[in-house]
């Protein structure tokens, strides 16, 4: 992307469209109206697009704002980036378990048969339970169950179906780092998306960060489209005022989180959003000390083995960066990135982090660099069941609203947001 698209601009006096938030959603709502011929202006109220998704560039080191991947799969992000020029690189499709102080490896046979062993006698629930989640993970994949007529949750599905064991030991450990909540009251619904996702693709990070993924959409804009630093302070029909002026036009399409929303509408009610902060560390070991320099996450399958997620030990995941991206740190150097729910702001909370990895990867890490810190307050709009995965883009005459909490809470969600919010606009001849 070119420096014009994100040069500041004035803004024009009025135009067909204006989407209020530069996140996933607001730029895929703004390409797809801008294919369509329209005249759309997105104004961001931040220093840079990408919402949620964004990096920093710090000492030859990239830094994603939060641990996120990018799954190749994703059929909406097909439609409209060049997977190609992304380059994404795959993490490995397995997970490191660390329980009662011994390490172990379960993976896609496809992927990694050499894991097959472990895979079948890691100490992390029977044999039969292990099958019967394979087996459900392919038909769900092939589209062979039945679709849930009433939702429940993830946690309360997984016990019941492949027992307490498995769940509390892999399952439970692996998806409260997807889904942010220790709990898994997340959707049952949300959850078959994800498992099938993982099984029709590799997930991992573009060359150059996860916001190479908003750029490139961005890069698909005219160029003076996108207003940085401006802030939508009101909104009535055909006009939206803002810190650099007013703007008329025929229609407005909210793509902002939902505490924002609900501030410039009463047709949006403020929902809750999941937390999570990321830590990252500069590893003083040789790179294939780690996970035997595979990109594979890595989980505590003892962290729940109380009622109470044990506090000392309270990362969600961990995983090497660098094993799948080497861009991600200059000069060799390996980069940790490790993740925990909620907001983890002391600096008690690092020394607890540094413990904790030690444990998780089996090599000491007091000589390791700490970097920076992510506290995210509103990293994942809460999926808890029952969830509806679609609704209606339209508010009003003239008003729209796309985010990935319209969906699923995920980048391809944001993206298909974005796409029924423009057609939308478009259906009213807009």
């Amino acid at each position: 992307m070119t420096q014009q698209h994100l040069a500041a601009r004035s803004l024009p006096h009025s135009c067909d469209v204006v989407v209020i938030g530069a996140g996933l959603a607001g730029l895929a709502t703004a390409r797809h109206l801008a294919v369509a011929g329209l005249d759309v202006h997105v104004l961001e109220a931040s220093d840079d697009i990408g919402g949620r998704v964004r990096t920093d560039s710090v000492d030859g080191l990239l830094l994603d704002r939060g641990f996120q991947l990018y799954n190749p799969s994703y059929d909406e992000g097909a439609r409209i980036l060049d997977l190609k020029s992304l380059n994404v690189r795959s993490f490995t499709a397995g997970v490191q378990v660390r329980t009662n102080e011994r390490t172990y490896h379960l993976a896609d046979p496809r992927h990694e048969p050499t894991w097959a062993v472990d895979s079948l006698l890691a100490p992390v629930g029977s044999l039969r339970s292990k099958i019967k989640f394979a087996t459900y993970v392919i038909k769900n994949a092939l589209g062979a169950h039945e679709p849930d007529s009433v939702d429940q949750r993830s946690g309360a599905f997984l016990e019941r179906t492949f027992g307490k064991e498995f769940t509390t030991k892999l399952l439970r450990p692996f998806l409260s780092g997807v889904f942010l909540e220790d709990q898994l009251d997340t959707s049952k619904r949300f959850l078959d998306l994800v498992l099938r996702s993982f099984v029709s693709g590799q997930p991992g990070l573009p060359y150059g960060g996860m916001q190479q993924i908003p750029r490139q959409l961005a890069a698909q804009l005219p160029a003076g489209s996108i207003h940085l630093n401006t802030r939508v302070t009101s909104i009535s029909p055909g006009q939206v005022s803002t810190t650099e002026g007013p703007l008329t036009c025929r229609a407005i399409v909210i793509a902002t989180d939902t505490r924002q929303a609900a501030s410039l509408t009463t047709q949006v009610a403020s929902t809750p959003n999941h937390s999570v902060t990321t830590w990252y560390h500069l590893a003083d070991c040789a790179a294939e000390e780690l996970t035997q320099g595979k990109s594979t996450i890595v989980v505590d399958g003892d962290r729940f083995a109380s009622v109470i997620p044990d506090a000392s030990r309270p990362l969600a995941n961990s995983v090497v960066l660098t094993h799948a991206a080497p861009e991600y740190a200059s000069n060799g150097r390996v980069l940790v990135s490790s993740s925990a729910v909620g907001v983890h702001d002391s600096v008690y909370s690092e020394k607890l982090v540094r413990s904790h990895l030690e444990s998780l990867y089996g090599v000491p890490t007091s000589g390791w660099t700490y970097v920076a810190s992510y506290p995210i307050p509103d990293a994942l709009p809460s999926m808890s069941a029952p969830h509806a995965m679609t609704t209606p883009a339209r508010l009003d005459t003239g008003l729209y609203i796309a985010g990935d909490y319209r969906a699923v809470s995920s980048i391809n969600g944001a993206f298909i947001s974005g796409r029924r919010a423009a057609n939308a606009v478009l259906l009213d001849n807009v």
